[in-house]
């Protein structure tokens, strides 16, 4: 890089050729593949350029345009990541735009994806390309998103198109905005009994309405339960865990680490024998979670684990958590018993229990959580946004390649950008739909209120001042003053007919006024009565007159 830096008034425009000794062909090469990717429009680009421009002391780098691009919202984190280690495609899928990856599960990855025409956003559960091509996996797959059309509730996780593009499948689902309960625990810490309480009434509530339709889960833990940024709780991932589970092979082997902590003993011996009763001891064990912040059985390994929860006593929760009411923690301990007769015998017996104890919370409406934060767009979310355990399905960095490297980049994109048309600062906040929100808005705004005085002071000038102004602008520029010419005859033209139809008009009343009042003033015609003598019956005269 030169290391030139450029100091931009409002008044002004940026000097070009400065701009373009500040960009090196790494800085280049960043903005067409920004461009080719399809994330960034021109004049976008053009407003962030003259925003980092109006800053002291600014130089150009990579680094530096992409976090001008995240700070006006034209690009997410992830997305400037991928840019910066070179790639070009990969962050479209079908009619989607990929935003930044949100969960990570058995089958796959969960990004965060906005309908390009629409611009709703989705979650998108995308297989890998691996499965794609085992066709075992792929009518599984198929199966979940069945399944999650055939459900409807405020607790679960809604599923609304299944499509295929690029040869990827993937199921559009709701975007919740929020949290997984893991991610919660290990960013807030653990949570009240009354919240946990409430969660699970919510849980349960979802779970009730899929078993009702004969769907079991078998796949409920901590990072499986969303929590909105209102308090509602979604259960997701419905019917995943019911893939590769059914039989002990290498790959159920790594499915397995992914639940572990949370599989019912009958579930960890035959995946097959898991019903209704095996998402209840997964959801005790989930609420045991969230009150103490770890698994109710831990060991070095994933056959301690799986062994301890078919030999090891309950644990207690209040050996841990002395203010749970002895109440939730029996009830706890009956959804984790070893036996599933020992359980609660469904989930609507179960949501009663809870009700029950909920009521003890005063004021605190059924199914409505805290409220909490969402989960922030930063490295350190990236990094803590985990399953509970470890998934093996996945790439090397924990994503799905979507593409590959682009390549074939061209200057096509550079051509258009154009540093010689630059917006000043001022223009640059004049569009009231600009969405930027850089550093130098009140720069803009103080040379926006300028600008405007401006404006006033010329529209108050003297009229012949603004003739005058007008009469040289008509003599600058020849094109104009023809133009000016002929719509001058135009209107003449137009004066002249309007006056002639007015004429007419007003002849063609005349005479039919003149009409009215000599009909109205004409005398009537005298008629002259006959008299008629004839005689009655007695021999009288009788006169009659006729007209």
């Amino acid at each position: 890089m030169s290391g030139i830096t450029v100091s931009v008034t409002s008044s002004t425009k940026p000097n070009t050729a400065n701009v373009k000794s500040m960009l090196d062909e790494t800085t280049r090469s960043f903005i067409r593949r920004a461009i080719d990717a399809g994330l960034v429009e021109i004049d976008d680009l053009k407003r962030v350029v003259v925003s980092l421009m109006a800053e002291t002391d600014c130089s150009f780098s990579p680094k530096i345009l992409a976090d001008g691009l995240i700070g006006a919202g034209v690009l997410t984190r992830w997305q400037a990541k991928k840019l910066l280690l070179g790639r070009s495609k990969g962050f479209y899928l079908g009619s989607y735009r990929l935003l930044r990856p949100i969960g990570k599960g058995g089958m796959g990855m969960v990004y965060l994806g906005e309908h390009h025409v629409m611009k709703r956003l989705m979650a998108l559960k995308i297989l890998p390309p691996e499965a794609t091509n085992d066709p075992r996996r792929l009518n599984r797959f198929k199966e979940e998103a069945r399944a999650c059309a055939h459900l409807d509730h405020p607790n679960i996780v809604r599923a609304y198109d299944f499509a295929e593009a690029g040869g990827r499948y993937y199921i559009v689902m709701e975007f919740v905005d929020g949290i997984d309960l893991h991610h919660a625990v290990a960013r807030d810490g653990v949570m009240s009994s009354a919240e946990v309480i409430d969660l699970m009434i919510q849980a349960t509530s979802g779970l009730e309405h899929a078993h009702q339709r004969g769907i079991v889960h078998r796949d409920i833990k901590p990072a499986n339960l969303l929590l909105r940024t209102d308090g509602v709780l979604k259960v997701s991932d419905l019917g995943l865990a019911r893939v590769g589970l059914g039989e002990f092979s290498e790959e159920a082997n790594r499915r397995l680490m992914g639940t572990a902590d949370f599989v019912a003993p009958e579930q960890a011996m035959n995946s097959q024998n898991a019903d209704a009763s095996a998402d209840i001891y997964s959801l005790g064990c989930t609420a045991f979670y969230l009150l103490t912040g770890h698994a109710p059985f831990e060991g070095e390994n994933v056959k301690q684990r799986l062994a301890r929860h078919q030999t090891a006593e309950i644990p207690d929760v209040r050996k841990i958590r002395k203010d749970c009411p002895k109440s939730l923690s029996i009830l706890i301990g009956r959804m984790m018993a070893k036996r599933p007769c020992d359980r609660p015998k469904s989930t609507t017996e179960l949501l009663g229990q809870l009700k029950r104890l909920g009521t003890g919370t005063p004021g605190k409406p059924d199914h409505i959580a805290n409220p909490i934060k969402p989960a922030s767009d930063t490295d350190l979310d990236d990094g803590i946004y985990q399953a509970t355990l470890e998934d093996t399905s996945l790439s090397s960095d924990g994503e799905i390649d979507l593409g590959q490297e682009g390549s074939n980049a061209t200057d096509s994109g550079m051509g258009e950008f154009d540093f010689a048309d630059l917006p000043s600062v001022a223009d640059l906040m004049s569009e009231p739909s600009t969405p930027y929100r850089g550093p130098i808005a009140n720069k803009a705004y103080a040379a926006n209120k300028a600008r405007a005085a401006n404006k006033t002071s010329a529209a108050n000038k003297p009229r012949a001042a603004n003739k005058a102004s007008a009469n040289s602008n008509a003599s600058a520029d020849p094109v104009k003053a023809r133009s000016s010419k002929t719509d001058l005859r135009s209107d003449r033209n137009q004066t002249l007919l309007l006056g002639v139809g007015l004429a007419v008009a007003f002849i063609a009343l005349i005479v039919v006024v003149g009409i009215g009042v000599y009909t109205v003033s004409k005398p009537l015609p005298q008629v002259n009565p006959k008299i008629k003598l004839t005689e009655s019956d007695k021999n009288s005269p009788i006169v009659i007159f006729q007209k």
